[in-house]
């Protein structure tokens, strides 16, 4: 299962409440500021976005050309491939 935690965007608390929907997503009221809003978790757009890493990283593409087109950072592709890279035997 994965946890995410979401934070304000206008004061970044994550003193979060639900406080209805809208379109058949949660909206969430700030109990720090009062800002509203609906706040889309971070983590289904990053495991797109590392899918997309490790695409590359077969193709061979070099680290610092997939920071540029992902927006990954780079210590984070190098991460990624060393983690595909499996156990040097």
């Amino acid at each position: 299962m994965i946890q995410t935690t979401m934070s304000c965007g206008k004061c970044g608390s994550t003193a979060l409440r639900k406080n209805g929907h809208s379109h058949g997503q949660a909206k969430y009221l700030c109990t720090a500021c009062r800002h509203q809003a609906v706040f889309a978790p971070a983590a289904p757009r990053k495991a797109v976005q590392y899918a997309q890493v490790e695409k590359l990283l077969l193709e061979r593409v070099s680290q610092r050309a997939i920071v540029r087109l992902t927006g990954v950072a780079r210590m984070t592709v190098a991460k990624l491939a060393k983690k595909s890279a499996g156990p040097a035997e």
